[in-house]
């Protein structure tokens, strides 16, 4: 053999290795698979050499090798009489145990892996998904909502939390809602991680309060809003929206990019007095907020173009002849711009104009090509 072909077939040997270590090094398993093979080939033969002459457990190579392989996984099954058989014994057992321990714990970690990978953000371009920052185990409702089987306008979710352990989803068999859920691993406060969350392509970002933060949570929320701005600063903002604990901060998380801030304390204490007012409206609200087939629900809709010019008092009675089906629906108010105006009298709305976006009350969301104007009847 030439020098030339020694020195190739040494470089392929190592080659060999070296890709066989790097394999065995990526997967802890592996490791343990090969650290009990090891220990029982070797603990098998130092028990065979100790205690082949006065032991007939250990007198042959299958006895021997037996014996140790149920130590391992089950305890002690035969004594040995040699002082080295037991020492030799007593290691098997104490690190029989403690491998057992770490095998147990990799294969839960690999299959826990797994299931967060299943749920990656896909490679392909995603647009148009609602993108949650934060996990809090108050989210699960919150994925059941904006995933109910009446919500026709069905969006991906996507979870950007630095701890995906935490992120506990029910399996997508058992419920349809988390079928199309998915984790980006990382912090929502940097901006890379938000990028690869595909955040500037999404239809709403909710930034959820850090339970974990405490008193510092808002904090953490205002600076999970900037990066988000900063990360869309160049593109189209998607509708953001922001959990406060303490009112005063409400803003605070506007000014940082937040279209709309949302204080669960503020609400409540709200919904008390009123219930303390008005027996019975605690039912009113909890209908208005429930995602069911027979709860009314608010919806926001474009002023169609056939509404156009009209003031709000004639547009409102346009939608009261059809009232005999479950997608009637009553015109409440209207956006223009920043404001809303609820219930407005008089000429207070002015005409209806193009950009404006009606209120209405409705079991579905509304299909407003069926409305006919007083002169298209």
């Amino acid at each position: 053999m030439t020098e030339l072909g020694r020195d190739r077939r040494k470089a392929s040997w190592r080659d060999t290795l070296l890709s066989v270590l790097a394999a065995w090094n990526r997967n802890q398993v592996w490791k343990i698979l090969t650290s009990i093979v090891v220990i029982w080939i070797v603990s098998g033969t130092a028990l065979y050499f100790a205690e082949r002459g006065t032991n007939p457990a250990f007198g042959t190579w299958r006895e021997s090798f037996w014996n140790v392989w149920v130590t391992l996984f089950s305890g002690l099954n035969s004594t040995p009489n040699t002082p080295v058989g037991r020492l030799v014994v007593s290691g098997v057992l104490v690190v029989g145990v403690a491998l057992a321990g770490l095998f147990t714990a990799s294969v839960a970690s690999i299959l826990i892996e797994r299931s967060l990978r299943s749920r990656e953000v896909p490679k392909i371009e995603m647009s148009g998904h609602l993108v949650l920052c934060n996990w809090s185990p108050r989210a699960l409702d919150w994925i059941r909502e904006v995933h109910s089987s009446i919500v026709t306008d069905h969006r991906p979710v996507v979870i950007v939390h630095d701890t995906p352990d935490e992120v506990v989803l029910p399996d997508k068999l058992d419920e349809a809602a988390f079928n199309d859920v998915y984790i980006v691993k990382g912090d929502p406060a940097n901006e890379v991680i938000l990028r690869r969350a595909k955040v500037a392509q999404a239809h709403s970002v909710v930034i959820l309060s850090d339970d974990r933060q405490d008193q510092h949570a808002d904090g953490k929320t205002i600076v999970c809003c900037i990066a988000v701005k900063n990360v869309c600063v160049h593109e189209r903002q998607p509708n953001s929206v922001s959990e406060c604990q303490d009112p005063k901060y409400r803003p605070h998380m506007r000014k940082a990019g937040a279209d709309e801030v949302i204080s669960a304390a503020d609400f409540g204490l709200r919904l008390i007095a009123r219930a303390a007012l008005f027996h019975g409206m605690t039912r009113v609200y909890q209908e208005l907020l429930s995602v069911r087939r027979d709860a009314n629900e608010m919806y926001l809709v474009p002023v169609p173009a056939k509404l156009v010019g009209m003031d709000f008092v004639a547009a409102a009675n346009v939608f009261l002849p059809d009232r005999t089906n479950m997608k009637a629906c009553l015109l409440i108010g209207l956006y223009r711009g920043e404001a809303m105006m609820l219930n407005p009298v008089g000429g207070e709305a002015g005409p209806l104009r193009e950009g404006d976006e009606l209120i209405l009350l409705s079991q579905t969301l509304p299909d407003l090509s069926r409305l006919q104007p007083p002169d298209a009847a």
